[in-house]
């Protein structure tokens, strides 16, 4: 299942509650692409609950998005403790003009708090 809410106009919170599938993926995307009809620029707040995971799939297909519209993303707060996803998301986000940060689980809050600036 897929959970959102706003935390401020320009930012979306998405919470993965399943593994992240291709399907799950394309879910995000649209719910992202419902934003930025609203906002040029926006943050975005994605948490994957404990014991989940990506895809290869996914994982490949979120990172050509975010290539593809990072001149739409202004933060990027990743909230999961797998540690797969975080090394990925911090490698692929080594050449992108936006803030990525990866947090664990048990600081989600921190994550709010900094996504939400």
């Amino acid at each position: 299942m897929l959970a959102t809410f706003d935390l401020a106009g320009h930012v979306i919170g998405l919470i993965i509650d399943k593994d992240l599938t291709d399907e799950m993926l394309q879910k995000i995307i649209g719910e992202i692409q419902e934003k930025l009809d609203v906002y040029e620029k926006i943050n975005v707040f994605v948490e994957l609950e404990k014991d989940r995971h990506i895809t290869l799939k996914a994982l490949f297909k979120g990172i050509k998005f975010k290539y593809s519209n990072a001149e739409n993303f202004d933060k990027i707060a990743i909230v999961t403790d797998s540690a797969i996803f975080q090394n990925a998301v911090n490698l692929s986000d080594t050449f992108l003009d936006v803030e990525v940060r990866t947090f664990d689980l048990k600081d989600r809050l921190e994550a709010i708090q900094w996504i939400s600036l």
